[in-house]
Formats: structure tokens, sequence, C-alpha cells
């Protein structure tokens, strides 16, 4: 007779299955990839008969319920979806002293549910052992009632139905022995001790016939259940088939669509930095119609002798400078306007210097190094406060009369800077000088 078991079932692409006896010892831990579900009854049934088939997650997979139905087995699953760490702490605790390892979360998953199973069912399991003890119950008896308890039958009447099957066995046998090893010559129509025996015989009988007409009964449902099911598993292949066929072209037609959006995707990228490179195009179009609007306004103005024009500079660094004389084409006797001083040291102010401006009018003050580098070439730094600088978009102007007054007046400022202090080098000297003669004589 084959085992009672316990299997514990992970579905998927890859199915994990574990199986467990009654007494909670480990009969197989495998799994299998893209199996139909005939073979995976097929290998359940290799290792004994199911009366329970266990999933670790709650409510159980379509597929876990189905395989239990097939194999008219109680369906266990836990209150609640069981965690990875409780599932592997539950694994190591039971191949602690075994050699067996899950090689994949498949089957670790498989072995949880049957150990999670197993556990639900193991104090009952345990009253059992009691209950058939007491009763006298032995070897393949006892399971049979742990498999009549856990399909739901009470100990009670587990244990009083099995006691019963025995004490019919057991009268079969003694009667049979009784049959061959008694002359039929002994019995005789008037013994009373004979016609009981006769009785008893005949009665033994009639509950033997009868339970041969029961299993005969069973075994007719059996069969017509398994055609039922051979039958399924056929529609099912069959089914599994068409879904194949299905999945291929679904799988095709995706891969088909998948190729039409890549290619319509790049194109769209495309379309985009097209229209990006478009827009930087149209506005760099539009700045240099404004610059050059702007230079010819510039023109105009240096024609005329009320009004100059003042060419703008962002930044006092190089790259300020650099991106000015692009734009403004800065030449010699240009005015400029510096936007802000900040970071401006005496190497600015020579770049500045050398293009050799008119004047250089500021927003903000300007470094001490960068002021004596204008001074010693002689380029005015005005402030924009004693101007009156009109803005025309991206440059501006000035009234001629008022930028040359107040050229004139930084040139006095200079001039006056310039003679107090060769007054005081003069000055310097005579005392240095006194003091000479002073030691000498």
């Amino acid at each position: 007779m084959k085992p009672l078991t316990i299997v514990g079932v992970d579905p998927g692409l890859t199915v994990g299955l574990a199986a467990l006896d009654l007494e909670g010892k480990l009969l197989y831990l495998g799994s299998m990839k893209e199996a139909s579900r005939s073979s995976i009854i097929e290998e359940i049934i290799k290792y004994g008969k199911p009366i329970v088939v266990a999933s670790d997650v709650y409510p159980p997979p379509g597929a876990v319920k189905k395989i239990a139905s097939m194999l008219n087995a109680k369906l266990y699953t836990p209150e609640r979806v069981l965690t990875v760490s409780f599932k592997n702490e539950l694994v190591s605790e039971f191949l602690r002293e075994s050699e067996n390892a899950p090689e994949n979360s498949h089957e670790r998953d498989a072995l949880a549910a049957a150990l999670r199973a197993y556990r639900h069912y193991e104090k009952k399991l345990r009253q059992i052992d009691r209950k058939v003890e007491e009763a006298g119950l032995t070897g393949r008896d006892i399971l049979e009632a742990k498999g009549l308890v856990i399909m739901g039958k009470p100990v009670a009447e587990a244990i009083r139905s099995l006691k019963e099957m025995e004490r019919l066995s057991k009268t079969s046998s003694e009667t049979i022995e009784g049959l061959d090893g008694t002359e039929i010559s002994e019995f005789s129509v008037g013994d009373e001790k004979s016609k009981g025996y006769i009785e008893k015989l005949r009665r033994t009988i009639r509950a033997q016939r009868s339970t041969i007409r029961h299993q005969r009964l069973t075994i007719e449902k059996l069969k017509r259940e398994v055609g039922s099911l051979k039958g399924r598993i056929r529609r099912l292949e069959e089914e599994k088939s068409k879904l194949e066929s299905k999945l291929e072209r679904l799988q095709y037609e995706y891969s088909r669509d998948l190729l039409l959006n890549r290619e319509l995707s790049h194109k769209l990228k495309v379309i985009e930095k097209l229209q990006r490179k478009y827009t930087r195009e149209r506005e760099r179009r539009e700045a240099l119609e404004r610059d050059l609007d702007s230079l010819l306004q510039i023109k105009d103005m240096e024609s005329s002798e009320n009004t100059t024009p003042v060419k703008i500079i962002d930044s006092f660094t190089r790259e300020g400078i650099r991106s000015a004389c692009s734009r403004w084409k800065i030449k010699r006797g240009d005015v400029l306007l510096l936007r802000s001083s900040e970071g401006g040291g005496s190497q600015t102010a020579r770049i500045l210097r050398d293009l050799k401006p008119c004047a250089i009018i500021t927003e903000d003050r300007m470094s001490h190094q960068a002021l004596e580098v204008f001074e010693e070439a002689g380029v005015p730094v005005i402030s924009r406060e004693s101007l009156d600088i009109q803005l025309h978009d991206d440059f501006g102007s000035v009234k001629t009369q008022d930028l040359n007054r107040e050229i004139k007046k930084w040139k006095d400022r200079l001039n006056e800077k310039r003679k107090k202090r060769e007054e005081e080098e003069l000055l310097r000297v005579i005392t240095e000088y006194r003091a000479q003669r002073r030691r000498n004589h």
C-alpha cells in the first residue's frame, strides 16, 4: 500500500512539489518546468495517495484548487500569505539534519506549504496516536485513522470504523481456517453447535459479499472518474495547444507592433530633433536680425554730432568681452557700458584697454587694479549716474555734449591727481636731499 501524503504545490511555469507522509517525513522535493496538469498529478501519485494539497498563499491559486479536486484531496491554505522570511525559517529548521535542500524558490515554497499544512494537523495526529494505541490498533490502521480524521471524520468514529473492519477481517480469516481444518462429515443437521457455526459463516459470507459489491461499485466509480479525468486531460491538452498557438500568434503580432512602434519612435525623435534645430536656427536668425538693426542704428548715430552710441558689455570677464566684440564689432574710439565690473582685475582691464575705447561707463564700483590700468592708458572711466543713457533694445546712446563734458572732468581729475603725485614726489626728493645734507654736515 502506498503511504498517505500531504503535498505542497507552488504553481507557475516552473512547478514546485513537496510530499510529506503523515509522520512528517519528506518523501519528495523537486520541480517541473512547463508541466501539464496530468504530468503534475502523475508525479504526485508516484509517492503515495495525497489526502491534502497545500498552498503557501491565500486565497489559493486556481491551479492548486483544480489539482486538489482532481486528486479528491482536501485543500489547505494558510490564513494569510506566508512571508519569505517565515518560509526560509520554516524550511531551514526542517532540513537542519537533512541532506535535501530546495534548488530554487519554487521548491522552497512548495515545501513550506506542505510543512505548514502538516503543522496545522500535527496536534490532531498526535491525539490519534494516543487514541489508537489505547484501542489496540497499530501499523497501517494508525495511518488509515489519520487519513480519515484529516478528511473530516471525528477521531472516535474513525477508530470505531477501523476496529469494525479489523473484526470483520479477523472473522473471515478464522472462518476460512475453520473450513480448511474441519471435515464436512463432522457436521450434522441436528447438531446445534454446527447449526450456529454454519449460520455464523453465512452471515460472514453475506458481509464479505456486501463488502465486495461495495468495493466493485467503488472501483467502477473510480474507473469512471479516471475516464472523465483522461477526457478532461485531453480537452485541457487541446486547449493548451490552442492557447500555445494563440500565444505564438500574439507574440508575433506583438513583435511586429514593437518593431513598428520602434520605427515610429525613431521617426518622432528625428522630428523632435529637427524641430529643436529649427527653433534654435529661428531664434539665432531673429537675434542676428535684431543685432543687424542695432548695428545700423549705431552706424547712424556715429554719423550724428549730437548723439553717441554706447555698446554694452554684460560682464567684465574674458568671455563677456569676447562675446560683446563678436556681437557689436567693437573698434577703436567706441564708448562702452559695463553692466557688471565684478571679477574684473588688471589682466581683464588690459584686454579692454587694448581695444582703445573712447570711454568706459560703469554701473558699479570697479576694482582699484583695473582703474590703475585705465588711468595709465588714459581711458576715461565714468559712472553711469553722471550720464543720462537711453537704452534701445540691446545697446544705448548718450548725448555727445554730456559725454564730452564728463570725459573732460575725468581728464581734469586725472591731471590734478598726476600733478599732486608729481608735487608729492618732488617734495619727497627735496626732503631726502635736505636730510642727506644734514647727515653729511
